[in-house]
């Protein structure tokens, strides 16, 4: 296993690598940088190196907040994305454009991160209310939650002539991520710490409430700040990028199936694997066209990841039931 950890970790810098190399100056790679050629150099600052850490960002803190969620949610198949968290930091933000047009974009944070924080909150007092939580039904039910909150926006959208508006939020990318249009992902950053210091509580809490409390630890405090920390990283994230569909959800059951379920001595390695998962679709987007016609252009991340991270996820399910 320590053998796996080591070659995950070569793999992250040589995926980080080829992030740098490629971009639509094809004639600018990793042999003009290290030449020091002023012009490489300047495309590596404010271009190739804002993406490549937007990505790793977002790759490492979608993934532990989809860990988060299934602590505090107690369930292997919820996260952000399965339980309406995403799709109300889509209203959130479809709200703000509506109402407050020219707001800045931390003015949007502020509506994407309270919507969020509603939807987390909303979803988990009705799962503690339900008394047969079966290991789908759950998932199924925030499907059905977030499903919910993606037709009101419709609707809304419709009704208010945003249609474009709303097809542009829910669109997953990377692109265009340069300096002046990254800087908010850095948010993740202190929610990454938080979620580092208070790891071992959100495993004792993922035992349930009366074993958490007998232990010593304040159930509600924790779950209090799991969701905040999600809400951070959702509505940061989902303002940067986009939705990046399945990566809160099936890159920590990865981790809990070849490395367990601690998530103090695991967090590390969620945040690699899903660096490495992200950097690799998004290098798949961005080579495939290259590759199939000869002309640099760029599917969306979050189309590739649709397709790979779908297959992973019935694996995942059809895995469960056969070990069930």
């Amino acid at each position: 296993m320590r053998t796996v950890k080591i070659l995950s970790v070569i793999l992250l810098i040589g995926l980080i690598l080829l992030s740098l190399s490629i971009d639509a100056r094809l004639d600018v790679n990793l042999f003009s940088i290290l030449s020091f050629d002023k012009e490489a150099i300047e495309i590596l600052l404010i271009s190739r190196i804002p993406r490549t850490l937007t990505i790793i960002l977002t790759a490492s803190a979608l993934s532990v907040a989809g860990l988060i969620m299934q602590s505090i949610g107690r369930n292997k198949f919820v996260s952000p994305g399965t339980i309406g968290t995403t799709q109300a930091a889509t209203l959130g933000i479809l709200i703000s454009y509506l109402f407050m047009p020219t707001i800045p974009i931390w003015g949007k944070f502020i509506f994407s991160f309270g919507f969020s924080m509603i939807s987390s909150f909303v979803f988990l007092h009705f799962i503690s209310k339900i008394q047969f939580k079966n290991e789908i039904y759950v998932p199924l039910i925030g499907m059905m939650f977030g499903s919910l909150i993606g037709s009101i926006s419709m609707v809304i959208a419709q009704a208010t002539k945003t249609e474009q508006i709303l097809a542009f939020i829910g669109l997953g990318s990377f692109v265009n991520k340069t300096v002046g249009t990254y800087e908010m992902i850095l948010l993740t950053v202190p929610a990454l710490i938080l979620s580092i210091i208070y790891a071992t509580r959100f495993n004792i809490a993922s035992l349930g409430k009366d074993f958490a409390n007998n232990l010593g630890v304040n159930y509600s405090r924790v779950t209090f700040m799991g969701l905040l920390i999600v809400s951070v990283i959702s509505a940061s994230t989902f303002i940067v990028v986009g939705p990046l569909p399945f990566l809160g959800l099936i890159v920590p059951n990865i981790i809990s199936i070849y490395f367990g379920d601690k998530l103090n001595k695991n967090i590390i390695y969620m945040m690699i694997f899903g660096s490495i998962f992200v950097l690799t679709c998004d290098l798949i987007s961005r080579t495939f066209f290259l590759l199939t016609t000869g002309e640099y252009y760029e599917l969306a991340v979050g189309f590739t990841m649709g397709i790979i991270g779908s297959i992973i996820f019935l694996y995942l399910l059809l895995r469960g039931k056969k070990h069930a």
